[in-house]
C-alpha cells in the first residue's frame, strides 16, 4: 500500500501547467507536429492538450500493472496515435484501451515478454470504431492467438501489420471476412513456412506482404469451388523466401492481381504461362534470383504486363555450349504485347548482331529500357530498331566504345540516354542524329575515357552550349584520359589552338607517304642483300616455334616447382585463408606459399612475389570486396596476368570468398571473372563439392599445348 500511494504522488507531483509545452525532463513535445516521445519513466505523465501522437520508448514498465488507471493521465486527451516501443511490458490488463475513444493507430514494438493472449484480451475491448491501423511489430513473438482481431470494435481495421515476430505459420480464420475494410496484411521477416485460408474465408485486402519468410510454395487462394479466397488482392510480395519452382496454375483465383513481387527466391525454372492466369497483371518483380537458369518461351505471356523487373539475377541471354533450351531470343518477350518498362541490369546480352535485336523486336510499346552492366560491347543497329515509342533507355556500365548513327535513329520519342561509365573516346556529330539531339533532354555520358584530341572537338563545343542535362556530376566527371598529359582535365576546359586541328595539305601528305613508302622499299632491299643469311636463320627459328605450337613443348608439371600453389588474399579475409584454406589444403598433401610463412625478411616485397611465385606451379587468388578494394590486391592480381597468357587459364585458381557487388568491381577483375573459370565458396550444403573442386582444379596439369585467354 506504502508504494501504491507513493506512486500516485509521483505522478500528481509532475502535472504540467501548461498545454503548450512538455516540462517533464523525459519527454520530448512538438506542438507543430501535436507529438510527444517519452523515455526512461516508470509512469505516465500529464500531456498538453495539443498531443495527439504519444509515443513510450524505452521505459521501465517491468513491475507496473499495465491498466486503464496506469494511463489515465494521458486518455484525458485526444490521443490519436500510440506507439509503445521496449518498455518491458509483460502484462496488459483488458481495459487498458477503453478511454482511446479516438484511437485511429495502435503500435506495439519490441516488446519481447508481452503476453499476447493479455493483449488480444485487450483488444476485445476497444472502445472505438476508429482504430484503423494495428502494427505489432518486431516483438518477435513465436505464438499468436488467431483470434486477435476478432472483436466486433475492429471490424473497421484497414492495416494489420506482424511484422518480425517469430511466427511459423499464419491461419486466416473465416471471420476475417467480416474485416471489410482491411487493405493491407503485413506478415514479413517471420519463420512462416505455411500460409493457410481457412475454406469460408473471404479477405478483401488489396496487400499482402509475405517477404523474408521461409514459404517455399506459393499458398493456394482458391476455395473449394474453385473461387478466389482474396478477390481484391491486387499486392503480393514474396521477396526473400524459399520458393524454386512456379508452377503454371500457381496464382490461379487471383483476379484483381497487379503486382507480383519474387525477389531473392531460389527459382531455378520459369515455365510457360507462368502468369497467364493472372488477367490484370501489370507488375512483375524477379530480381535476385541468382539460381535460375531457364525461361521457357512463353513465361511471360500476358496482355496486360505493362514491367517487368528481371536485374541482378545473372542470367545468360546467349548461347552457353550450344543449349538452345535455357530462353528463346524470338519468344522471351513476344507474348508480352503491353511491356513498357523492362529492367535486365547486371545480366548477361550477348554482342552479336542477331539476339538481342530478337528479343526487342515485339516491344513497340516499350517506354523505359534499362541495360546496366549487361555485357555490351557493340551496339548493331537492329538491336534498337523496333522500340518507336522508347523514352528512356540506359546503357550505363557496359564496354560501349562506339556505335553507328542509325543505331538510335527509330527512336522518335526518346528523351533520356545513360551512356555513363563505358569506354566511349570521343563522340561527333553523326554519333547521334540531330533530330535526336534537338528533342533529348538528358544524355548522361560521365566517366568516360575521353581522348581529348581534334576528334572531340564538336563534342568539346557541343557540351559547352546544349542545354541537354548532362548529369548532375558535369562537368566534373567528364574528363580527358588520354593522352597522358590531359589526363583528369576537364572536356569543356581542353582548348587546343586552331592550328593544331586544321587538315594538313593533302598533296603534301601523299609526297610523303610516297617518300616513306619508297625509303623502306630501298632499305628492304639491302637489309635482303646483305642479311640473307640471318633471314634463313630466322625463317628456320620460326618453323621451329610453329612446330613447338603443335605440341612439341616440354610442359611443365607440379614436380617441377617448389609449391604447388601462390596464394593471393586480402588481409581482411585472413582468418578464413589460414583456418579453413590452408588448413584443409595443406592437409591434401597441397604444399601452398603464403607471403607471411614464405617470403623472405629484409628482402622488397616485389622481389619476393617475384621470387616466389615462379617457384610455384600455380596462383590461387582469393576474391572478395575487401579484396577489390585493395589497390595492392589489385596489383598482385594484374602480376598474374602473364602467368595466364604465357600457361592457360589452368594456371589461375579464382576462388570468389564473397561477391563483389558492382560498385566495387573493377575492370580487371571483371576481365579475369568473365575469361577463366571461378569456384563460388558457400557454407553448408555444397561445401564438400566446393573443396573437392578445389583439389581437382590445383592438381589438374596445364593445357596440352597451354593456351592464353
Amino acid at each position: 500500500m506504502f508504494l501504491f500511494g507513493l506512486g500516485l504522488q509521483t505522478v500528481n507531483t509532475r502535472i504540467n501547467t501548461t498545454d503548450e509545452f512538455c516540462f517533464e525532463p523525459h519527454c520530448t513535445c512538438n506542438k507543430k507536429q501535436k507529438t510527444a516521445i517519452c523515455t526512461g519513466l516508470d509512469y505516465v505523465p500529464h500531456l498538453p492538450k495539443f498531443v495527439e501522437e504519444f509515443e513510450l520508448n524505452h521505459n521501465n514498465f517491468s513491475n507496473v500493472n499495465f491498466s486503464r488507471w496506469f494511463l489515465s493521465n494521458i486518455t484525458k486527451i485526444d490521443i490519436r496515435k500510440f506507439v509503445l516501443i521496449g518498455n518491458s511490458i509483460k502484462y496488459v490488463k483488458k481495459d487498458v484501451f477503453l478511454d482511446f475513444i479516438s484511437l485511429k493507430l495502435l503500435a506495439i514494438s519490441d516488446e519481447k515478454h508481452l503476453n499476447a493472449t493479455s493483449l488480444k484480451n485487450a483488444l476485445n475491448f476497444v472502445n472505438t470504431t476508429q482504430l484503423k491501423k494495428i502494427h505489432l511489430y518486431g516483438n518477435y513473438w513465436k505464438l499468436f492467438p488467431f483470434d486477435v482481431f476478432e472483436a466486433i470494435s475492429l471490424r473497421k481495421v484497414t492495416t494489420i501489420s506482424l511484422e518480425e515476430n517469430q511466427l511459423t505459420e499464419f491461419v486466416f480464420p473465416y471471420w476475417y471476412t467480416e474485416l471489410k475494410n482491411l487493405k493491407k496484411i503485413n506478415l514479413s521477416k517471420n519463420n512462416i513456412i505455411y500460409l493457410i485460408l481457412d475454406d469460408n474465408v473471404k479477405l478483401l485486402a488489396n496487400k499482402i506482404d509475405l517477404s523474408r519468410n521461409d514459404i517455399v510454395r506459393i499458398p493456394t487462394f482458391c476455395d473449394k469451388m474453385n473461387k478466389s479466397k482474396v478477390p481484391k488482392l491486387q499486392i503480393l510480395v514474396l521477396d526473400g523466401n524459399a520458393i524454386s519452382y512456379l508452377y503454371p496454375k500457381c496464382f490461379k483465383c487471383l483476379p484483381a492481381l497487379q503486382n507480383i513481387s519474387l525477389h531473392a527466391n531460389r527459382l531455378t525454372i520459369l515455365r510457360n504461362n507462368t502468369f497467364s492466369e493472372l488477367p490484370q497483371l501489370r507488375y512483375v518483380f524477379l530480381q535476385f534470383n541468382y539460381q535460375l537458369k531457364i525461361i521457357e518461351h512463353t513465361a511471360f505471356r500476358s496482355t496486360s504486363l505493362i514491367s517487368i523487373h528481371f536485374g541482378y539475377n545473372n542470367f545468360r541471354f546467349d548461347k552457353t555450349n550450344n543449349n538452345d533450351s535455357r530462353f528463346n531470343a524470338e519468344h522471351i518477350f513476344k507474348h508480352s504485347p503491353s511491356l513498357q518498362f523492362l529492367d535486365l541490369t547486371n545480366n548477361y546480352l550477348p554482342s552479336d548482331k542477331t539476339t538481342v535485336g530478337l528479343m526487342f523486336a515485339h516491344l513497340d510499346e516499350m517506354r523505359y529500357l534499362i541495360l546496366q552492366a549487361v555485357g555490351l560491347k557493340v551496339l548493331y543497329p537492329n538491336f534498337f530498331r523496333n522500340l518507336t515509342s522508347l523514352e528512356k533507355i540506359s546503357l550505363e556500365g557496359n564496354f560501349i566504345k562506339s556505335w553507328p548513327p542509325e543505331t538510335f535513329a527509330d527512336m522518335r520519342n526518346i528523351k533520356y540516354i545513360n551512356l555513363r561509365s563505358n569506354v566511349i573516346h570521343a563522340l561527333n556529330k553523326s554519333s547521334l542524329p540531330e533530330k535526336i539531339l534537338n528533342q533529348l533532354e538528358q544524355l548522361y555520358l560521365a566517366r568516360n575515357p575521353f581522348t581529348c584530341t581534334c576528334d572531340l572537338m564538336w563534342f568539346r563545343n557541343w557540351v559547352r552550349t546544349t542545354k541537354v542535362n548532362l548529369g548532375l556530376d558535369f562537368p566534373q566527371a567528364y574528363t580527358c584520359n588520354f593522352p597522358a598529359e590531359m589526363r583528369g582535365r576537364l572536356v569543356i576546359k581542353y582548348n587546343p589552338t586552331p592550328e593544331s586541328c586544321e587538315p594538313n595539305n593533302p598533296f603534301i601528305v601523299i609526297v610523303i607517304i610516297l617518300s616513306s613508302f619508297a625509303f623502306l622499299v630501298i632499305i628492304a632491299i639491302l637489309l635482303a642483300y646483305k642479311g640473307h643469311t640471318y633471314i634463313r636463320n630466322y625463317c628456320y627459328i620460326m618453323r621451329l616455334h610453329r612446330l613447338r605450337k603443335r605440341g612439341y613443348l616440354r610442359l611443365n608439371n607440379s614436380d617441377d616447382f617448389e609449391f604447388h600453389a601462390f596464394v593471393v588474399y586480402c588481409d581482411a579475409d585472413r582468418e578464413w585463408v589460414h583456418s579453413e584454406f590452408i588448413k584443409r589444403m595443406e592437409h591434401e598433401q597441397i604444399k601452398l606459399c603464403v607471403h607471411h610463412r614464405e617470403f623472405d625478411p629484409g628482402v622488397p616485397i616485389t622481389e619476393n612475389i617475384d621470387k616466389y611465385m615462379n617457384k610455384s606451379w600455380k596462383v590461387v587468388i582469393i576474391m572478395s570486396n575487401d579484396f577489390a578494394r585493395s589497390d595492392w590486391c589489385q596489383w598482385e592480381c594484374d602480376y598474374v596476368q602473364e602467368r595466364r597468357r604465357r600457361q592457360g587459364k589452368d594456371a589461375c585458381v579464382l576462388i570468389m570468398l564473397k561477391a563483389i557487388d558492382a560498385y566495387h568491381m573493377t575492370s580487371g577483375i571483371r576481365s579475369l571473372l568473365h575469361t577463366t573459370p571461378y569456384l563460388r565458396y558457400k557454407k553448408g550444403i555444397g561445401e564438400a563439392l566446393f573443396w573437392q573442386a578445389v583439389l581437382n582444379t590445383l592438381r589438374r596439369p596445364l593445357s596440352v599445348p597451354p593456351m592464353a585467354i
